[in-house]
C-alpha cells in the first residue's frame, strides 16, 4: 500500500520535509543492497513532481495546444545529438504502476520497488512517440464516443510500441529531411486531435466509462503531459551517476515549487500530472514523501 503524508499550505515546512526525506533517501541509498533502484525511484518520483507544478491551462484542449508548442521546439533539437546518443529516461515502470493504480484500494497491486525497470530514449525515438501517442488518443476520443452513445466496448488499438520497447528503426540516424518529415506528421497529427477534441462538450469531457476508465478530460491532459516527457527527454535529461541524478532532480524541484506555490490559487490553471491526476502542490510534495517513505521502508526491510 502506498504511503500519504497530508501537507500544510507553507512552502518553509514543504522545503523542510523534502529536505528531511531527500537525506533518509541518501542515507538508505549509501548503504543498501537496493541502491541504484532506491536512488532511480526516488529520481523518477522528484522529476515527476517538478512535470507536475509546471502549471497548465483548465482546458485540457488549450493545454495539449501549448504543451506541442514548446515539445516542439525540443524536438527540432533532437539532431543537435549524434545518431548513437542514448539517455535514460527518469521515468521508472515501478512508478508508471505506482501513479497509475486504480482509485479502489482493493484493486491495487503491491510494488517491488528493490526492482528497477526503465527505459532509454534515442534522438529519433521522441518523434515515433509523440506522433504515436497522439493518434492512439485521437482514436481513443472516438472509440469513447461510441461507447458513451452505443454502448460499443472499445477494442484496444495495436501497432505502435511504447517508451520500454526501442525498435531498429529508433538508433537510425536522423537527417534534416528525416526530422521535417516526422514534424510535419506530427504537427499534423496533434492538430487533428485538438480539432477533434476542441468539438467535445463538457459531458463528453466528464464521462465516466463503465469500466472506471479515464474521462476524456485526463486524457488530453496526459496528452499533453506526456510530450514533455517524450520531447525533452535529451533537453532535460540528467547526469548519468545516480547520486547526480537525484541531486538535479532535487534541484529543479525546489525550483519548481517555489513558482508553482505563487500561482497555486490561480482559477485558470491546474496541475495535472503525466497521468492527467489533478494535485494540488501541497499533494504533490505528499506524495513525493509518501513515495520516498515506502522506498526506504523497502530498502530498510
Amino acid at each position: 500500500m502506498a504511503t500519504r503524508t497530508t501537507m500544510p499550505e507553507s512552502t518553509t515546512q514543504w522545503t523542510e520535509a523534502l529536505e528531511a526525506s531527500r537525506q533518509r533517501v541518501l542515507s538508505a541509498g549509501g548503504a543498501g543492497t537496493h541502491a541504484a533502484a532506491l536512488l532511480a525511484h526516488a529520481t523518477a518520483g522528484r522529476t515527476v513532481a517538478t512535470w507536475t507544478l509546471d502549471p497548465a491551462p483548465v482546458d485540457p484542449v488549450a493545454h495539449v495546444e501549448q504543451a506541442h508548442v514548446r515539445g516542439r521546439r525540443h524536438l527540432q533539437r533532437l539532431m543537435d545529438h549524434p545518431a548513437g546518443a542514448e539517455v535514460t529516461s527518469p521515468m521508472t515502470n515501478q512508478l508508471f504502476t505506482r501513479l497509475t493504480q486504480p482509485a479502489e484500494p482493493t484493486r491495487r497491486v503491491r510494488i517491488d520497488y528493490t526492482a528497477l525497470d526503465r527505459y532509454t530514449y534515442t534522438p529519433r525515438k521522441p518523434l515515433r512517440r509523440v506522433l504515436d501517442h497522439a493518434l492512439d488518443h485521437l482514436n481513443q476520443i472516438e472509440q469513447w464516443q461510441r461507447w458513451r452513445r452505443d454502448g460499443i466496448a472499445p477494442t484496444p488499438t495495436g501497432g505502435w510500441a511504447p517508451s520500454t520497447v526501442t525498435l531498429p528503426e529508433d538508433r537510425l540516424p536522423l537527417t534534416a529531411t528525416d526530422l521535417d518529415a516526422w514534424l510535419w506528421r506530427i504537427d499534423m497529427g496533434m492538430h487533428l486531435l485538438v480539432q477533434r477534441a476542441a468539438g467535445l462538450g463538457q459531458d463528453e469531457l466528464d464521462w465516466q466509462p463503465p469500466d472506471g476508465g479515464w474521462p476524456l478530460r485526463r486524457v488530453l491532459h496526459h496528452v499533453a503531459r506526456s510530450e514533455r516527457l517524450y520531447a525533452a527527454s535529451f533537453d532535460e535529461a540528467l547526469p548519468d551517476d545516480p547520486v547526480a541524478r537525484y541531486a538535479e532532480a532535487d534541484r529543479r524541484l525546489s525550483k519548481q515549487l517555489e513558482a508553482a506555490r505563487a500561482m497555486a490559487h490561480d482559477a485558470s490553471i491546474v496541475f495535472p500530472d503525466p497521468y492527467g491526476t489533478f494535485f494540488s502542490p501541497a499533494a504533490v510534495v505528499a506524495e513525493v514523501l509518501g513515495l520516498e517513505a515506502d522506498l526506504v521502508a523497502q530498502a530498510s526491510g
